[in-house]
């Protein structure tokens, strides 16, 4: 046959119009199949079906095209259609292919293009584990500190080696010791294996069982019990860490199999109290009372042993965090110096060390660039991976670099992902820059894992604020206790009560606190003093806000004499010094504060906003205005929102002006 002649016999008998009619209807159930079939959960091989018949049917439906047309009178024979009466071409086929190309188009690029789908799920390592808590099989209880710490002991010396992904222990602390459904805990943290295991101490003598298992098929890959004794339990720890290593072919490194078989002291005694100090460093929530504990013990390890350099970097740890948060004196920040030089003479490059290094120069001498160069190095050992990135991206922050500390805390999350702390910090960072849903899901997340946490609710509460929906504030604050022990806590519900303007129960509250201010430290009863005073200035009690703002003052100010140089005082100076009129005292705080308003890019808005609000009550409208409208501009703690400057009694100075209601009502 003439190839002309064929392809005019293939364009009469209706070929071309088949196939594509054809193709466009296949490409849209293609595209039905592929974006819809996921988000209702069915099977993969659904799919895989639906193409393989789509395929299979293109050549079947050309051969009827040829063979067969439609007639009004049904399907007939080509040969026999042509006997028929003609009929008015129908066009109804180009119908059909112009809305099923719109339709494939349109799913093609819902799929591709709109709101971005969940992340897909990283296929799991085979070379991940989790270290689930050790029981404690002693008679005696208060040898939980000690499964603890070979629990925590184990699964450092695993962290060491760089081609295992291993959970760290706040994620696993969370799940009991023999749990039931071991292939969800491995699906929540994102390994393949778990370790479990159990500790029996009796005088020197120590027994350590240990299993390792299969998560996803909830099998026993292989047990082992250890009968040791207490100075010989490093080599226990080493043994259980090199079999895991083997059993999931991981490859070490000369520098990680030294690592792993290191003995950190040769003293069981200083060892013991180390882990004494470990227990109380490892928990969630960290008390004065708890820390001063912690330190003691670490301090007995180094006293037994001199040369015990994991025990000094821990101390220096733990001293300076007490400076940062509860201890702000030169003295404290000295014995922490003292301590991280032993560490450094000892083990410089330990990870350990580094990560020491790292938190003195952040919460002790504020040299960011110099505590990134520390946490760097800390990182590259496995073991201090996890709080080197963690504090890495709190320091990006105060840095203003949001972006770098975004990342950093999602790196920490997928080596640590039932870690609350985590979780809430990374909501902190979203919410200092005003991306209220993102840091919200966050929270939900860390309340799904720890749905009593009050700082969780406190965070949520306060997002709320800034949204300006105290009623939902409301009721997530109402399960926070009253705690003058804790100033969030407190802190959290006297905010509230002065957004609502409730000034009675915080200032009674506040009077019940003060009346006995043996129980408290100096800083509490100093804040809490400032509290009150301004309080009773909102409520109108004038000669009672200037008695004690007048001695909130006297009160801060010795402290900070006493080598306190908290921002929380500062703030609280030119809060009271505005109240007080003093425009004289807001210029001299205001001076202090510029260091920190121009370098800090995460605490420096809460002085700009002090010094605002002091300006306010002042009645210097032009330039509190001024900062108010730079304030809505720029990100950080606690960033201001046209809704707190709707509610909060702080501004109503400002209310009248009409400047003030452009801003508070964009």
């Amino acid at each position: 046959m003439d190839p002309r002649n064929f392809l005019t016999e293939l364009k009469r008998r209706s070929v071309y119009k088949v196939a594509v009619t054809y193709a466009v209807v296949a490409w849209l159930l293609v595209q039905i199949a592929t974006q819809v079939f996921p988000f209702l959960q069915i099977p993969d091989w659904a799919i895989r079906l639906i193409i393989m018949l789509v395929a299979l049917g293109f050549p079947i439906a050309l051969v009827i095209a040829w063979a067969f047309e439609l007639t009004p009178e049904g399907l007939k024979r080509t040969e026999t259609a042509e006997s028929l009466p003609r009929r008015k071409r129908d066009h109804a086929w180009i119908y059909i292919v112009v809305i099923g190309l719109a339709l494939s188009l349109g799913l093609f690029f819902l799929g591709r293009y709109t709101s971005p789908h969940p992340p897909a799920i990283a296929p799991t390592s085979s070379k991940s584990i989790a270290v689930l808590p050790f029981e404690n099989l002693s008679t005696d209880k208060e040898n939980a500190f000690f499964a603890d710490g070979i629990q925590d002991e184990i699964l450092t010396r695993l962290a060491k080696i760089g081609d295992l992904k291993v959970i760290s222990r706040i994620s696993t602390q969370r799940y009991k010791s023999s749990p039931d459904d071991l292939p969800k805990i491995a699906q929540q943290l994102g390994v393949a294996h778990i370790l479990e295991g159990s500790v029996q101490k009796s005088a020197d003598k120590v027994r350590v069982t240990v299993q390792l298992i299969a998560a996803t098929t909830d099998s026993h890959l292989w047990a082992e019990t250890y009968d040791r004794s207490l100075t010989d339990i490093f080599a226990v720890e080493s043994e259980v860490a090199e079999k895991i290593a083997g059993s999931l072919r991981a490859r070490l490194t000369g520098a990680e199999q030294a690592a792993v078989s290191a003995k950190p002291t040769d003293n069981p005694e200083a060892y013991e109290a180390y882990l004494h100090g470990l227990a109380l460093w490892n928990r969630l929530q960290t008390s004065p009372r708890d820390l001063d504990n912690t330190i003691l013990y670490f301090a007995r390890a180094v006293q037994l042993d001199p040369e015990f350099a994991l025990a000094w970097a821990s101390l220096s740890a733990a001293q300076i965090f007490t400076y940062a948060e509860f201890d702000r004196t030169p003295q404290r920040l000295a014995k922490a110096k003292e301590s991280l030089d032993a560490a450094l003479r000892l083990a410089p490059e330990a990870g350990e060390t580094q990560f020491a290094l790292g938190l003195y120069r952040y919460r002790g001498l504020t040299s960011y660039d110099g505590a990134l160069a520390a946490f760097s190095k800390a990182r590259s050992d496995a073991s201090s991976r996890v709080e080197a990135l963690e504090f890495s991206a709190y320091v990006k922050r105060r840095q203003g670099k949001w972006d770098d500390a975004l990342a950093l805390h999602a790196q920490s999350q997928e080596l640590d992902p039932r870690n609350t702390i985590l979780l809430s910090e990374a909501a902190l960072t979203h919410r200092a820059l005003r991306r209220f849903e993102e840091a919200l899901r966050l929270l939900d997340r860390a309340l799904e894992i720890e749905p009593n946490s009050f700082s969780l609710l406190i965070q949520k509460a306060e997002i709320r604020q800034a949204q300006g929906n105290l009623e939902t504030a409301t009721s997530l604050l109402a399960a926070v206790p009253v705690d003058g022990q804790d100033p969030i806590f407190l802190d959290a519900r006297l905010h509230q009560w002065r957004l609502l303007r409730q000034y009675a129960q915080a200032i009674d509250v506040l009077h019940r606190l003060l009346n006995a201010p043996e129980n408290l430290p100096q800083s509490f009863v100093s804040h809490y003093r400032a509290s009150l005073g301004m309080m009773e200035a909102l409520a109108g009690q004038t000669a009672a806000a200037k008695t004690d703002l007048s001695r909130a003052r006297e009160e801060l100010v010795a402290l900070r004499a006493q080598g306190d140089k908290r921002d929380d005082i500062a703030i609280d100076l030119i809060l009271i010094a505005g109240f007080l009129g003093d425009k004289a005292a807001v210029e001299h705080e205001a001076a202090l504060a510029q260091p920190t308003i121009e370098h800090e890019a995460m605490d420096g808005p809460g002085l700009e906003s002090a010094l605002a609000v002091a300006q306010t009550q002042m009645g210097e409208k032009d330039v509190a205005i001024a900062n108010v409208k730079h304030l809505l501009t720029i990100n950080g703690w606690n960033a201001l929102t046209p809704a707190l400057l709707r509610l909060d009694p702080f501004w109503d100075p400002l209310r009248s002006d009409p400047r003030f209601e452009k801003l508070s009502h964009p």
